[in-house]
């Protein structure tokens, strides 16, 4: 059985050097054998702003281009992206300075490895499951993630941590990255649970007979086929085109990526399953060949910043539902769930991508597949520690979902975000 790397058993320590008094302790490349940085200063997780600004005191100005998630610049997708690379150089006091491209202006989705390797990107959201044969693994698991229930709170929040929680845990999803040049700060940038967004009304499953279907995700090929449909190959910059012509029926994204693109003003029927999930199809955060030669304090700063990126990643999962209720019912469209004989039919692909799993021949599937269970139970059971709860379904969702429309006032949210990043985050810091 592959063994999972234990990362919560090392929590506590990380925890005790978050608590202990906050110093700036000088450390050379050398001192640490084999670091992966160009040394210097070292600060302890949880140093304030000004610990940061005085440890960047002697640093040498830092530029990073940094190729953000979307072409739109208001998505949500932008604005974490941004807020994460306007704090870097707020906290560095100015000494890095980050450039944002918005994506596609560099490279292309399967052209970001390079562009990270040949120095076009020092920083980049890279859409990992556009490229199923390099990321194998990746691909893995994301079809192993079919198993997290598709509500809209705890799924949304659950999705998130338990993919990121497993990228971390999954040595061959780290050397997929490794191997490629890549750094992985965020490694799955699901934005929530995976809808159906449909030109035309869906009410049972013959409704889907021989629908263009595009997915994101290779596992989207087997539940599109369930529902028996076509899966298309549709790119995202082309899907608002294709659905206008009628080339394209439907397509499964986020929510975000929908509302983002406006599609649901041509597309504006939407559709979610009760029991299991439509695979997410996730990106990753991701540094170039830069990375090593930041020093530690940069770093360690990228790292720290992540607390509030994870927020930013939640907040959009979740606002972006409320968003799609309303942009839907503009266009004399609808959001539901799935009828009984699709939902019926959805579940039974699951166990097939499940069996696919198993039989992998990159990694242990069968262990993948109940190592992700676990981490689905552990996080759900976290979300509901810390209050969260479904109190509706995604048609009322605004009625009953307590956080902030307001992307600055993300409390709410803070809460699960620092819970996934001192678990999950904080032992994977650069020292």
């Amino acid at each position: 059985m592959r063994l999972r790397t234990t990362r919560r058993k090392k929590v506590a320590a990380a925890a005790l050097a978050v608590l202990t008094t906050v110093t700036i302790s000088g450390c050379s490349k050398a001192d640490r054998e084999g670091a992966d940085n160009a040394g210097g200063a070292s600060v302890p997780a949880g140093a304030s702003k000004a610990d940061y600004q005085k440890a960047f005191a002697d640093v040498e100005p830092i530029e990073l281009d940094f190729q953000v998630a979307s072409a739109n610049p208001d998505a949500y997708s932008s604005m974490r992206d941004v807020e994460f690379a306007k704090s870097l150089e707020e906290w560095s006091d100015g000494k890095i300075k980050v450039k944002i491209h918005y994506a596609g202006s560099i490279a292309e989705p399967t052209e970001t490895p390079d562009a990270l390797v040949d120095g076009r990107l020092d920083l980049a959201h890279y859409y990992t499951t556009y490229e199923p044969d390099k990321m194998q693994a990746y691909v893995e698991l994301s079809n192993s993630l079919s198993q997290v229930p598709s509500t809209p709170l705890i799924g949304g929040l659950v999705i998130n941590a338990a993919y990121q929680d497993m990228a971390f845990d999954t040595p061959e999803v780290r050397e997929e990255f490794e191997s490629r040049g890549m750094t992985l700060l965020a490694p799955a940038s699901s934005f929530g649970v995976t809808e159906l967004t449909c030109r035309s009304e869906r009410d049972s499953l013959k409704d889907f007979a021989k629908a263009q279907i595009r997915g994101n995700a290779r596992a989207h090929e087997t539940q599109v086929a369930a529902l028996g449909g076509t899966i298309s190959s549709v790119q995202l910059a082309e899907g608002y085109e294709a659905f206008q012509r009628g080339v394209l029926d439907c397509s499964l994204q986020a929510p975000a990526t929908a509302t983002s693109v406006g599609w649901l003003e041509v597309a504006p029927h939407v559709y979610f399953p009760r029991e299991q999930g439509f695979a997410p199809g996730a990106g990753s955060l991701v540094a170039g060949a830069k990375w090593s030669e930041l020093p530690l304090v940069a770093q360690q700063l990228m790292w720290d910043r992540l607390r509030e990126y994870l927020s930013a990643e939640l907040y959009g999962s979740l606002q972006s539902i409320t968003d799609t209720a309303e942009v839907t019912a503009k266009n004399g469209g609808t959001l539901q769930y799935l009828d009984a004989e699709s939902e019926a039919a959805l579940t039974e692909s699951k166990e097939d991508l499940l069996d696919e799993v198993a039989g992998s021949e990159v990694l242990d599937g069968k262990a993948l597949n109940a190592d992700v269970a676990e981490s689905i139970s552990t996080w759900t059971k976290t979300a509901k520690e810390l209050g969260y709860t479904d109190d509706g379904g995604f048609e009322d969702f605004s009625t009953w979902y307590q956080g902030s429309a307001d992307f600055n006032d993300r409390a709410y949210l803070q809460k699960f975000a620092d819970r996934l990043f001192e678990e999950t985050f904080l032992p994977e810091r650069p020292e």
